[in-house]
């Protein structure tokens, strides 16, 4: 081919993709990322919601997140110790079955299902605490050896196996469930990888930090990233193609722009990915794992209260429901943690995609429709401010990717594989770590293969 615009094109400015260009720049390669949105970030995105910013992508950044703690640094992006607002997260109650159940009541709750020793366990965390309890991985990278492959079982079976009755995996897995429909839907083998991976983070963080997040938002961790590009970024630049020589590629994009380069670094995720049209196709196998790994489904709903309701039924600001409600989340100040500046509801798989089908304003009020039937003292307390669905994002295809039982043995192998002069990333990738660590991870492991090849 004649000689190509850039060493390196990156598609996609995420955090993986922005930390993949500005790692293949320190190394002298030229490097163009182009991203479809009118924005970076990917899937971290602040908003800025009543003077506060609501975030609706990565929300925090671990303790022990080093890649992510590190480039902050680098970027001049001042990270807030968010330890004082996430002691008052602990602080939700239960709905179940249209009862709103006290944290100091559920030990002894009639529909507690839990073993006799672990009845203290609130439903939304006790499948992590049989994960780390239980695991057998002795690092995060171990879930990949083939001598684990026997637990890419579901989570219904691995719990099963556990001695949990059907109705303690419905409480422990069946409510707003983080990856897939139900503990029927999601690889053992997947949540016991980040059980370990929280077991690690645990290990390396400082002992009195949760976490952390940005001033004015954790998108201001990509912008300062995206600043940082010597050789620049296209928005607006949604690619459809990507044509692979013998020495180089071309990329084209919707709007008619094609760019030319020695090596492609794709780092969308796998819903994105099937609908670009990649020549020479993809082998068999690599194929149909891009095409059949399946993303969670979450939306969220931003509102605002007009009143301290919580105060007059005397239960917590945040509660964890089997509603349309899904987790509704109190965010607070971080300067005055006490103070509740909105109400955020992560509503996550089925209940999702119920409220994907509908229009944006119908889905909102079904959510404030959910809280106020549960919550009396909520009714004409909650003012609509917006919503996000990462299911229905064409840029995201769903927030995270994650594994059915049996895929991490039929997919994860192939999944990433460098394909001539294509290259992968993103956190669906990522072999040791989760979240916004996981996709730097994976660039780095992208990077190399590039530095490998030229």
């Amino acid at each position: 081919m004649p000689h190509p615009d850039r060493d390196v094109i990156v598609i996609g400015a995420g955090i993986g993709g922005l930390h993949a260009a500005l790692t293949l720049e320190a190394a002298g390669v030229d490097t163009l990322v182009l991203e479809a949105q009118r924005r970076v970030g990917g899937r971290i995105h602040s908003m800025r919601q009543l003077g506060h910013t609501a975030e609706a992508g990565g929300t925090y950044i671990g303790a022990g997140y080093a890649r992510v703690i590190g480039a902050a640094e680098r970027y001049g992006v001042e990270l807030m110790d968010v330890t004082p607002i996430l002691e008052f997260f602990r602080e939700q109650d239960l709905v179940y079955r249209g009862e709103i159940i006290r944290q100091a009541d559920w030990p002894t709750h009639s529909v507690n299902a839990f073993p006799t020793a672990d009845k203290e366990h609130m439903p939304w965390n006790y499948h992590r605490v049989l994960t780390m309890r239980n695991n057998p991985l002795e690092s995060p990278g171990d879930w990949l050896e083939p001598r684990h492959a026997a637990l890419d079982i579901s989570a219904h079976e691995w719990l099963r196996g556990l001695g949990l009755s059907e109705q303690a995996i419905a409480l422990a897995y069946g409510l707003n469930v983080s990856f897939g429909r139900d503990a029927r839907d999601v690889s053992a083998l997947l949540l016991l990888f980040r059980g370990a991976f929280s077991i690690s983070q645990r290990a390396v963080a400082p002992k009195d930090r949760l976490g952390y997040t940005a001033r004015h938002g954790v998108q201001r961790l990509p912008e300062r990233m995206a600043e940082a590009l010597q050789g620049g970024f296209e928005l607006g630049c949604a690619v459809t193609g990507i044509a692979l020589e013998r020495d180089g590629a071309t990329v084209s994009c919707a709007d008619g722009r094609r760019f030319t380069a020695r090596h492609v670094i794709a780092a969308v995720p796998t819903g994105v990915l099937r609908h670009i049209d990649i020549s020479p196709a993809l082998p068999e196998a690599q194929a149909l794992a891009i095409a059949e790994l399946p993303s969670q489904p979450l939306t969220q709903v931003y509102l605002a209260p007009k009143s301290r309701f919580w105060e007059e039924d005397g239960y917590a600001a945040s509660l964890f429901t089997d509603t349309h409600a899904g987790m509704l989340a109190a965010a607070r100040n971080r300067d005055r943690p006490t103070e509740v500046t909105s109400l955020t509801a992560w509503v996550t798989g089925d209940l999702a995609a119920d409220l994907d089908r509908l229009p944006p304003a119908d889905a909102g009020r079904t959510v404030v429709a959910a809280i106020e039937q549960v919550r009396p003292a909520a009714r004409g307390q909650l003012e609509l401010l917006g919503l996000h669905s990462w299911g229905s994002d064409p840029c995201a295809a769903g927030a995270w990717a994650y594994f059915r039982p049996g895929q991490v043995t039929r997919f994860a192998a192939s999944l990433g594989n460098a394909h001539g002069r294509l290259h992968f990333c993103g956190e669906h990738l990522a072999t040791e770590s989760r979240g916004m660590e996981g996709a730097m991870e994976s660039a780095e492991e992208a990077v190399a293969a590039v530095l490998a090849s030229a």
